[in-house]
């Protein structure tokens, strides 16, 4: 059975132990990693501000008037008469709407993803290849409702009916918006072709290069496995399913040396990535790429790095439409499910062994979507059998569906937001250090010396 921890009870301490191998490292016990961060989406866009809650567009209509024209209509039963009261004052918000905020246009929404500092969220790309593709299943909602209204009671057309459609779903928030980012991207390929969804991607998402707070604390942890040992047995892994750069960004700026692994779509071979800091990075790029398949990958190189294994693409600059190994499509994870079951594999074989004796940390993920859930359950046999530590995963929702997932795979629940949870890791280690600064302080001082975490700023939103 799976344990929910929330507020005060979130075990911040076993946490930091865990991340940053604290009581091992001071026992001299080992040197291996001892959970390994998976990075969903959720840590790429926790810096963007919250969404507001929603607030009433216009005043609620007078409910002498509401009952009146219920009455007038002969409506007498409780649905009927909570209907119109509702409807009512849902056409208020949409005639404010329309008015005060118009729909933006393709380029508009293109340009604005563009120049925002983050990435965009899988709503905002949802939004935008709907617009794209010029097609919403709100279109099927209509005909079905084509025969159920009397002939010649909607004048409008279908097009206006499905702008108006679109707007009540993002009023309410019921349904905003209307497709599935998995679905809407495989009718934007498609109809458009998978050139076109890179280009569009890339876009959006290969020029933003500011990490957030979560980045930054992997980064750090990641650090410090090879500050702690000269000589560490092991590379440190980070896997992700993210398609930007902010994890190798933190990287960077914490002064780890890493290579980004990911694969190609159109051969299934490896491509590898050296950080720039590493002398030869180059060379060693071009001699470690396009030359090995997943179930036979390995490195040659001359230093343990930190490995970051992209395992849906990765839109790095550098990289050409040719090396598109992106996962975001129905038939993109239809595809790749069936090849990580294959005896060939989707993962690579060097990360793989790395990754058999050591629990997850999911950060950033909504388990309400088939394919996280999938991808969990595939990657989970990738490793032992007889694995003796758990997994766990921070989430700020954590809906009954989630709950019995959690449960039925004994995954330990962190609830709460990625930045309160980095906030949480980083005062526990002040806190060691306040308490014990003889046998602590040292430790703490080189963990926040990492660029990265010298500040512990406020959290400015409170999504997973």
């Amino acid at each position: 059975m799976g344990d929910i921890w929330e507020g005060d009870r979130i075990p911040y301490k076993d946490q930091a132990d865990k991340l940053f191998n604290l009581v091992a490292w001071q026992q001299k016990k080992t040197d291996k990693q001892q959970i390994i961060p998976f990075l969903g989406a959720g840590v790429s866009i926790s810096a963007k501000p919250a969404p507001p809650k929603p607030a009433a567009l216009a005043p609620p209509p007078d409910s002498a008037l509401i009952d009146d024209f219920a009455r007038a209509l002969g409506l007498d039963e409780s649905n009927a008469k909570l209907f119109i009261r509702m409807a009512a004052f849902i056409a208020l918000c949409l005639n404010k709407a329309q008015k005060d905020s118009p729909d933006l246009s393709d380029d508009q929404l293109l340009y604005q993803l563009e120049q925002d500092p983050g990435p965009p969220s899988a709503r905002q790309l949802t939004r935008l290849f709907c617009n794209l593709s010029t097609y919403s299943s709100l279109e099927q909602v209509v005909d079905n409702l084509r025969d159920f209204f009397p002939p010649g009671f909607i004048s409008a057309d279908k097009a206006e009916q499905v702008t108006t459609l679109k707007r009540l779903g993002r009023i309410t928030r019921l349904a905003d918006p209307p497709d599935q980012l998995t679905s809407i991207t495989s009718y934007y390929e498609n109809k458009v072709g998978r050139p076109s969804l890179w280009s569009n991607l890339s876009l959006v998402i290969s020029g933003k290069n500011q990490p957030t707070r979560t980045h930054e604390l992997i980064a750090a942890a990641a650090k410090r496995h090879f500050q702690q040992y000269s000589k560490p047995l092991q590379d440190y892994v980070i896997l992700t399913t993210n398609y930007d750069c902010l994890m190798e960004d933190a990287l960077d700026k914490a002064g780890a040396d890493y290579v980004a692994i990911t694969m190609r779509k159109s051969d299934q071979k490896v491509l590898v990535r050296f950080s720039d800091g590493i002398e030869d990075h180059e060379n060693l790029s071009r001699e470690n790429s396009e030359k090995y398949y997943p179930h036979g990958f390995f490195m040659e190189k001359t230093q343990n790095l930190v490995l970051v294994c992209k395992m849906h693409g990765c839109l790095n600059p550098r990289l050409k439409e040719s090396d598109d190994g992106v996962i975001i499509s129905d038939n993109d994870y239809v595809n790749y499910i069936e090849q990580m079951n294959s005896s060939e594999g989707a993962f690579p074989a060097y990360v793989r062994r790395i990754m058999q004796d050591k629990a997850f940390l999911f950060l950033g993920y909504s388990f309400a979507d088939w394919n996280v859930r999938s991808v969990f359950q595939t990657i989970r046999k990738k490793r032992s059998e007889n694995l003796q530590f758990r997994d766990f995963a921070v989430t700020s929702y954590l809906g009954e569906y989630e709950q019995q997932f959690f449960n039925t795979n004994n995954v330990g629940v962190l609830k709460t937001d990625l930045n309160t949870f980095t906030t949480g890791i980083i005062s526990e280690l002040k806190k060691r250090k306040e308490n014990s600064p003889g046998l602590w302080g040292p430790i703490v001082d080189a963990i926040l010396s990492t660029p990265s975490t010298t500040q512990s700023k406020e959290p400015v939103n409170a999504n997973t």
